[in-house]
């Protein structure tokens, strides 16, 4: 057991750790994956993004007042909309106004969170379990999914508010060995900007949350684990209300600009027609199930529940509340947002701290077992590393092939490299386009970096939903598909073609009437 006895100092089990998380980046190819334009699932949200630090970056736009490229916003005059809170997306903006603008350094960032994240729930779970051979594995586990290795990087909030909540955790174990109330006052900020970011980060907030309001009012200060008063819970209470004050804010900001960019209330599923269900409950058995982990780990990690609810006397009586509450959060949380998992396999990603915690109370029994089981665990764990690691290698680089990478190898891809033909054309940075087809909120007006409007929020099946764009100043027509061409009620709008870029065919649609 030469690598077990390697990590018995601080020291060394940071190294591997990193070792280990850098060796999986370039196993990944994220050194590769880094520079690549946004692209395949989820353009739209991964462009939406984007487009509001793009947004930052070349238009100072204020910090609380985002804008978007497309102008669906105030009766089709302006693209002011928010979202999640938009730190990162400022941040980004502000660096690239330092070192230019680059993708990368957006994914840079995101990846950095990622391992702050993991390398926070290491030392976390090192505190819980005492054994850094088996935290490295719960925390380093997480970067064996295909989720995870595909959304961190590309610029969704998802899994920097993942990463946000284990620093919570790290700052929240960090308070048991100092007792200083610094430290939750640093966890309670994390939590926040968790959930400023998603709200369905939320799910272990709320549990510890109901362990600690439940000691308070149930138990002796002697007995309560937490030990927690006012002066402890202020900081969360503080958090929690900035959280409820952005998503007021959001409603507000929303309302009086007449648009929208993610929606915050629940897609139930009992709010839904069995047609649909048996829709999402195939996509989830044909794809997305395999994206979150390799199925195996995660029919392992049920079978691991159902062992620690059949010893669940066994458990210290938190774990016993935190293996019955978080897999009723779990539930829950797959309950009241199941009709977006139909094309928002992201919405999962959150969920992984109910399997960290399953495995997290499972390790911290079998480090109290005899040493041959230990042992044992160690080599199986081992294994069951790799198969994921291999695994999510294999899922990662799928996501860049075929049909999940189709829509904008054959029709986006072009716009990306279409500015100099706009300089030649004179197609000023401030016309305002009408692209087409995208029924993404920004994806092609982002590729292009130009105002204006796309399937979404208009009604482009007419001539009619043209020439209303037209009359709010749409300059010009981009079409990245030939085939919508043979529409006859187009055939006013196509007279005048200025330029062909690969498949994007360009039309000035300047002062046409009805």
């Amino acid at each position: 057991m030469t690598l077990l006895n390697a990590l018995k100092t601080k020291a060394a089990g940071n190294a591997f750790f990193v070792f280990v998380f850098i060796s999986l980046f370039f196993y990944y190819n994220l050194n590769e994956t880094l520079f690549y334009p946004p692209q395949s699932l989820h353009i739209w949200r991964q462009t939406n993004c984007l487009s509001l630090t793009q947004n930052y970056y070349q238009h100072n736009v204020p910090f609380l007042q985002p804008e978007m490229h497309n102008q669906l916003c105030e009766d089709g005059t302006s693209g002011k909309v928010v979202g999640e809170f938009p730190i990162i997306y400022y941040v980004v903006a502000q660096v690239w106004k330092l070192f230019g603008k680059h993708e990368w350094i957006f994914k840079l960032l995101q990846i950095a969170i990622l391992f702050l994240g993991l390398f926070s729930l290491f030392h976390a779970t090192q505190r819980i379990v005492h054994n850094r051979f088996f935290a490295g594995f719960i925390s380093l586990l997480l970067f064996t999914s295909p989720m995870i290795i595909y959304y961190g990087p590309n610029f969704l909030p998802d899994v920097p508010a993942l990463s946000f909540v284990f620093m919570a955790w790290y700052f929240i174990s960090r308070y048991f060995d100092k007792r200083k109330t610094v430290n939750l006052w640093i966890s309670a900020s994390l939590f926040c900007l968790a959930m400023l970011l998603k709200i369905t980060s939320a799910l272990s907030f709320f549990a510890l949350g109901g362990w600690v309001l439940y000691e308070i009012i149930f138990q002796d200060k002697n007995k309560r684990f937490f030990k927690f008063g006012f002066k402890q819970i202020l900081p969360f209470i503080f958090g929690f209300i900035l959280v409820v004050s952005w998503y007021l804010y959001v409603e507000h900001f929303n309302t009086m600009h007449k648009g929208s960019i993610s929606y915050h209330g629940i897609w139930p599923v009992w709010k839904m027609q069995q047609e649909q269900f048996n829709r999402i409950i195939d996509v989830l058995d044909k794809i997305y199930f395999k994206e979150m982990f390799l199925p195996f780990t995660q029919y392992t990690t049920l079978g691991i529940w159902i062992f620690l609810m059949v010893i669940i006397k066994k458990l210290h009586p938190f774990s016993r509340y935190l293996i019955v509450v978080m897999a009723i959060g779990f539930t829950a949380q797959m309950m009241l947002w199941f009709q977006v998992l139909e094309g928002h396999d992201y919405y999962q990603i959150n969920l992984l701290v109910v399997l960290v915690t399953v495995w997290i109370i499972f390790l911290k029994q079998i480090n109290n077992m005899k040493p041959v089981i230990k042992y044992i665990a160690y080599s199986l764990v081992i294994t069951f590393f790799v198969f994921n690691a291999i695994t999510c290698k294999h899922r990662a680089g799928e996501r860049y092939l075929g049909w999940m990478n189709g829509s904008y190898e054959n029709n986006m891809k072009a716009l990306i490299t279409i500015e100099p033909l706009f300089k030649e054309l004179g197609i000023e940075e401030n016309d305002k386009v009408i692209s087409v087809p995208d029924p993404s909120i920004n994806a092609s007006l982002y590729y292009m970096n130009r105002k204006g409007f796309t399937d979404y929020g208009s009604d482009f099946s007419k001539i009619e939903g043209f020439y209303q764009r037209i009359g709010l100043g749409a300059k010009y027509l981009v079409v990245n598909d030939s085939t919508l061409l043979s529409k006859e009620f187009l055939a006013p709008l196509i007279q005048k073609k200025i330029g062909q870029h690969q498949n994007v065919i360009i039309f000035d649609i300047q002062n046409l009437q009805p």
